[in-house]
């Protein structure tokens, strides 16, 4: 497909000397002033499909885009890249409080081309009274299933951005990103956005590189299990960093702890009851390279772009597929070999349930969550190629098994015994 004078020069100003081709249709897309849901892995350039339309809106109209993140730290690492290609963006968040109502006159005055928030800026009334006749010509929704997993839950703000576009005087495009959502997630995504018959644009969701691992840990002892994520460090990542996911704040810093005897001076830790302050300077340290393992919980990695991630461990079992693929997904994103180490234990189950019930949501989504959750543990106690098994719970059908994962090599081992 023939790229357009307009795409190539935006391409040129953010340094991309060649689209890939998923890439093409979603962008052309977006500029044809259409909904668009994009699925596609991590690492697949999802985040140039709305930055060179939005590059090509400023440019051409001085029409600006509004980028709606998850988190503060992929808000200011996206807006950091394009600073350092020369495009004008720039992130409103609790860092910046003293320069928001200087990014709001520049807004007015046609001065940036991207601005990122979260979701709860949306709900701001000084926000709100800024950009209702200044409408941006495209709101992305990145990490798009967000809306669902966190929504209904602990970010209610996230359902409340089709509230925020029905305020604004021209109606934007809207474009929705996320690496995981099953079929029945889009559904759901089109009408909490309230998108208008969006062109969806689904990529294949496997991720070759990384081997996935699990081991049942079911006859170990707590001693033991720990034993195992330093066994898995020392063996699997090489020259990289690690990632080791824990279901409680109890467990991150009972892990750190172990872990910082193990490898002194290497271990940061972050989860959600930290000082904000302190949580930040280990993100910092660990995107930096100064400290090459972070023992965290579920929600870190979104917003880290590391590209030599060697190795994601789950000390704990996720609460559902979707999170188990999103996290595994900061791995290997130089495309490079990495690997997923699963430490499966029946307590966790009684854990991600309790989990489950803290939270208050209605009967029917509760009964979903389960059913996700079982999902989960069925794929691990099973015996076919979990790859396979993992792409099939997020809507897609695999031509072949992967022959990497543990199952697949343990039926090897056991066929040519046979």
């Amino acid at each position: 497909m023939k790229i357009k004078y307009d795409v190539q020069d935006a391409m040129d100003t953010m340094g991309i000397s060649k689209l890939r081709k998923q890439q093409i249709k979603p962008i052309n897309s977006i500029l044809s002033c259409e909904d668009t849901l994009m699925i596609a892995p991590t690492s697949s350039g999802k985040s140039a499909v709305f930055q060179i339309p939005a590059n090509v809106r400023w440019k051409k109209e001085q029409q600006w885009t509004l980028v709606i993140e998850p988190t503060v730290s992929l808000m200011e690492d996206q807006v950091r890249e394009l600073l350092e290609k020369g495009v004008p963006a720039v992130a409103m968040s609790s860092h910046n409080k003293a320069e928001h109502k200087n990014i709001l006159e520049k807004l007015s005055n046609h001065q940036i081309a991207l601005l990122y928030v979260t979701p709860e800026r949306l709900q701001s009334p000084v926000f709100q009274q800024a950009v209702r006749y200044n409408s941006p010509c495209l709101v992305v929704v990145d990490e798009a299933h967000c809306v669902l997993d966190w929504g209904y839950t602990f970010r209610p703000s996230y359902l409340l951005i089709k509230t925020f576009i029905k305020t604004l005087k021209q109606r934007p495009v809207i474009a929705a990103f996320t690496a995981t959502a099953p079929p029945e997630y889009h559904k759901e995504i089109k009408k909490c956005l309230d998108m208008k018959k969006p062109n969806i644009f689904q990529g294949s969701l496997a991720r070759k590189n990384i081997a996935l691992l699990k081991e049942d840990c079911s006859v170990l002892s707590l001693k033991q299990r720990l034993s195992r994520v330093s066994y898995s460090i020392k063996k699997y990542r090489e020259e990289g960093r690690v990632i080791v996911y824990c279901a409680s704040r109890k467990n991150v810093d009972l892990v750190a702890n172990y872990l910082s005897k193990k490898f002194p001076g290497e271990v940061v830790k972050c989860h959600a009851y930290m000082e904000s302050d302190k949580r930040e300077k280990h993100e910092l340290l660990f995107v930096h390279g100064e400290k090459p393992i972070m023992v965290a919980s579920t929600a870190f990695g979104m917003g880290i772009n590391a590209k030599d991630i060697r190795l994601v461990i789950h000390f704990n079992l996720p609460l559902n597929v979707i999170d188990y693929y999103q996290q595994i997904g900061r791995a290997g994103r130089d495309g490079e070999r990495a690997h997923a180490v699963l430490l499966y234990h029946p307590d966790d189950i009684a854990l991600d349930h309790f989990i489950l019930e803290k939270e208050d949501l209605s009967e029917q989504l509760r009964a979903w969550l389960n059913n996700r959750l079982e999902e989960l543990v069925s794929i691990m106690r099973g015996d076919e190629c979990l790859a396979s098994q993992i792409l099939l719970a997020l809507g897609e059908t695999p031509d072949k098994n992967c022959g990497r994962c543990s199952n697949c090599q343990r039926n090897r081992r056991n066929s040519y015994e046979d």
